[in-house]
């Protein structure tokens, strides 16, 4: 008879003790060989009380008009000047201004020197006033993820000034645990901390508590979840079909519905009261800073451009509800709404929903391709934040600014529009929404977009036959088999064969092109070859030459 046996809990205890050794063996080889997981495509990792930070001393290249440029993290995982490990006051007559926010002040579209808080420390000094400017920013943070952040990395700054910027089009979805996992913009979702409001106070929350103290105490449980949460991504209401939700009456898009008025128990209002409650904290905070603050209010890419994305919702809300979608969504609520919040509570702030439309009406590119500022939208903005840091008055009055006309038409007028879309010299940029990864020359002479799995465009319907040329590289897949489906129209089938350049043309495409739906003469397309090959990280469909409608080629009659 085994030494042990009949006496259950010695076994018992010796059992769980041999477990709790091999888990602690095993944390520990974690945490000597496994660094901390990343949640994200992006370069941010997690972080035990902000819930994910950007990587300390991360580094990549970016790409621009001007070529390629550094975007580089420091110890903190920040981008910008590095905060000091012991706290330290500021250079003699030195102003201390801290900015905090998310994906807009990380920046990763434009080079350090365009970026708003670099532009902001450059007008200071050309104004004789030296500045210290700090960037507590972090990839798909929510208001609650940058309060955590002042109180932890602003206060011992000590700083004169505080601006936060928000953008409500993604921040309100960030604050609120309703609204969590419901869209596919807040990536974050599962492991980002919350306050909520309860009795008066803001208190920390979080969707799973059990596991977000496991996650915080233990590198190993960290890894193994992200491998859980890996497999699991997209099964969450975010990938609703659009003309269902419209036949509901909804916004095409859960995120759209931040410009629709709603119900005070719905938890859209809900994410508005969340969202107030902490700005309401924000103020409370610099004030027991001694600083002042200062909310900047970022709008969404489509409240102020028509993109060719917002074409592609147009046609589908015209074909679900036959109105515009225009008609359907208000894009100054946020705005309108904001500003009487503001004056009512006596904080200062910027919108710049007016500014950014006017440099666009004026031709200015002011939001990159991703959708964050380009590098106009944050000179845009860091001129009148220069202005107020100088000013002892208030940045704005109590009455509600005037906010323009509406989003800003980029494309032309669809009958002067160019039928074919020909990349060899000109990007054409404002017909093409997501997808299109980049742009350079080909080995043959010009140029054309490398696409991905799927990439949207909108052309102006004309007669002819729809064609698309382009090269396949040998590194892609073959055959490579999908679709060009237009939107509300038909499905034409793409089947290339070999590497090398292509010319796929549908004869008699616009036959029934009367019966298409259109947004002012545009109609919206998408090209989906599937993945073929990864360039680099990306992954990759072809390479697009020329894309648009043209005349059938003329055939030699037979004979003499």
């Amino acid at each position: 008879m085994p030494l042990l046996a009949g006496r259950p809990i010695q076994n018992l205890a010796l059992a769980i003790g041999a477990t709790l050794a091999v888990l602690l063996a095993c944390e520990g080889v974690a945490r000597l060989f496994l660094p901390p997981p990343r949640y994200h495509r992006e370069p941010v990792a997690f972080d035990p009380l902000l819930g994910f930070r950007g990587i300390p001393g991360h580094r990549q290249e970016g790409v621009d008009e001007l070529g390629r440029y550094a975007i580089e993290l420091n110890a903190q995982g920040l981008r910008g000047r590095e905060i000091p490990a012991e706290p330290e006051p500021a250079p003699e007559g030195a102003l201390r201004v801290v900015f905090v926010g998310d994906s807009f002040l990380v920046g990763q579209a434009v080079r350090q020197e365009q970026l708003v808080t670099s532009l902001v420390e450059a007008g200071l000094r050309s104004r004789s006033r030296e500045a210290e400017v700090y960037n507590l920013s972090g990839i798909d943070w929510g208001t609650a993820q940058e309060l955590l952040a002042l109180r932890e990395l602003g206060r011992p700054l000590a700083p004169d000034a505080v601006v936060l910027f928000v953008y409500p089009a993604n921040d309100w979805i960030n604050n609120s645990m309703l609204l969590a996992g419901r869209t596919t913009v807040s990536a974050g979702d599962a492991i980002r901390p919350y306050l909520v409001p309860e009795g008066g106070e803001l208190r920390l929350r979080h969707l799973d508590p059990l596991r977000a103290f496991l996650r915080g105490h233990s590198r190993l449980f960290a890894v193994l979840e992200r491998r859980v949460l890996a497999t699991t991504a997209g099964r969450t209401p975010a990938s609703e079909d659009a003309g269902a939700r419209l036949r509901e009456g909804r916004a095409p898009r859960e995120d759209l519905e931040l410009f629709r008025s709603h119900d005070p128990g719905d938890r859209w209002e809900q994410a508005w009261g969340t969202s107030l409650e902490l700005l309401r904290a924000f103020r409370d905070e610099c004030t027991a800073l001694g600083a002042r603050l200062l909310v900047v209010v970022v709008p969404s890419v489509h409240q102020v451009v028509v993109t060719p994305k917002a074409i592609g919702l147009d046609v589908t809300v015209r074909l679900a509800r036959r109105r515009p979608l225009d008609a359907l969504l208000d894009w100054d609520l946020p705005e309108r709404r904001l500003a009487a919040f503001f004056a009512a509570e006596r904080i200062e702030s910027l919108l710049l929903l007016r500014p950014l439309r006017e440099g666009a009406h004026h031709g200015g590119r002011v939001y990159a391709r991703d959708e964050h500022l380009a590098s106009l939208g944050h000179e845009i903005a860091a001129a009148p934040i220069v202005d107020w840091i100088l000013s002892e008055r208030p940045a704005g009055g109590s009455a509600l600014p005037e906010l323009g006309s509406g989003p800003v038409a980029l494309l032309p007028d669809a009958a002067t529009a160019p039928a074919l879309l020909d990349f060899h010299e000109d990007r054409h940029q404002d017909y093409l929404g997501d997808g299109w990864i980049s742009w350079g020359p080909t080995t043959g002479g010009g140029g054309a977009w490398l696409i991905g799995p799927s990439a949207l465009a909108v052309l102006p319907l004309r007669d002819g036959d729809l064609v698309l040329r382009g090269w396949a590289p040998r590194e892609a897949r073959f055959p490579i088999e999908g679709q060009i489906a237009v939107v509300g129209g038909p499905r034409h089938p793409i089947r290339i064969e070999e590497p090398g350049r292509f010319v796929l043309r549908y004869p008699g495409s616009t036959r029934d092109a009367r019966a298409w739906p259109t947004a002012g003469g545009y109609l919206a397309l998408v090209l989906a070859p599937g993945e073929t090959h990864r360039a680099g990280p990306v992954p990759g469909g072809f390479y697009v030459e020329a894309l648009g409608f043209e005349a059938a080629p003329v055939r030699e009659a037979d004979g003499g």
